[in-house]
C-alpha cells in the first residue's frame, strides 16, 4: 500500500462532519420561515438567524474539521514507524480536541470548533515533526529553516504572556507550554552544527504552542469548564 493510499483511507473519518452539519443547516430558524405567507393585517417577520448558523461560518467549521483531521491522519502514519513517547502524547491531546470540536458543533457554537479544530491540527503538526525528528526524513525544508527557533520562540512568548494574563498554571495548556520549552532547549541554533532535527523540533515547540493558544480561545468562546478537565 502506498503512502497516498494510506492518506487516503485515513481520510475517509470526515464523513462524520457533513452528518453533523446536515441537522444545524436544514433546523435553521430562517430557512423555516421561507414560503410562509404573513398573516393578513400584520408586517412580514424578520428571520433572524443566529450567527452559529451562518452557512458561511458553518463552511468554515467544516473546512477547519476537515483540515484537522487530514493532519491528524498524516500524523497517525508516521505514528505507525516512530516511537517517540512525546509525539504520542501530541496524538492524544489532538484527537481530544478534535472530539472537542464535535460536540462544540452539536451545540452550535461554530466559533469554538474552530478553535479546537486548529488546536487539533497544530497538536497533529507538532506530533507530525516529532515523528520526523525521531525518523530523521520528512518534508523538504524551506525558507523558514533557520528561522524556526525563532518562530517557535514568539509563539512560546505570547502564550506564556496569555497564561499569566489567565492565570493558568496546570491542564493541557500549561503541559504544552512546558513542552513547547523543552523542546526548544534541546535545539542548536548555532549555524554550523543546526540539523534537520533541530529544526523539526522548532517546528514541534512552534505547533505545540499555537495549539495551546488556540485551546485557550476556544476556554473564552465556549465555556468548555475548566482547561485541566480535557
Amino acid at each position: 500500500m502506498t503512502i497516498r493510499a494510506s492518506f487516503t483511507g485515513a481520510l475517509g473519518c470526515s464523513l462524520p462532519i457533513l452528518l453533523l452539519l446536515t441537522p444545524l443547516v436544514l433546523g435553521s430558524p430562517a430557512q423555516a420561515q421561507r414560503g410562509r405567507r404573513p398573516a393578513l393585517g400584520t408586517a412580514a417577520p424578520v428571520p433572524m438567524q443566529p450567527s452559529w448558523q451562518s452557512p458561511r461560518e458553518l463552511e468554515r467549521a467544516s473546512h477547519d474539521l476537515a483540515k484537522a483531521q487530514r493532519h491528524l491522519a498524516e500524523a497517525s502514519f508516521f505514528a505507525q514507524r516512530g516511537s517517540s513517547p512525546e509525539a504520542a502524547r501530541l496524538l492524544e491531546l489532538s484527537r481530544q480536541s478534535l472530539a472537542e470540536a464535535q460536540n462544540a458543533l452539536q451545540r452550535g457554537n461554530v466559533f469554538a470548533v474552530r478553535e479546537q479544530a486548529k488546536a487539533a491540527e497544530n497538536l497533529a503538526k507538532a506530533a507530525k515533526a516529532l515523528y520526523e525528528a525521531e525518523l530523521g526524513f520528512g518534508s523538504r525544508p524551506g525558507r523558514s529553516f533557520f528561522e524556526a527557533p525563532l518562530r517557535a520562540q514568539e509563539s512560546l512568548s505570547r502564550l506564556q504572556a496569555e497564561m499569566a494574563f489567565a492565570n493558568i498554571t496546570a491542564g493541557p495548556v500549561a503541559e504544552l507550554q512546558q513542552q513547547a520549552q523543552q523542546l526548544l532547549s534541546r535545539v542548536n541554533t548555532d549555524p554550523g552544527s543546526y540539523t534537520f532535527a533541530d529544526y523539526s523540533r522548532s517546528k514541534a515547540a512552534h505547533h505545540s504552542a499555537r495549539a495551546a493558544l488556540h485551546l485557550l480561545a476556544a476556554e473564552r468562546l465556549s465555556g468548555l469548564g475548566s482547561l485541566g478537565s480535557l
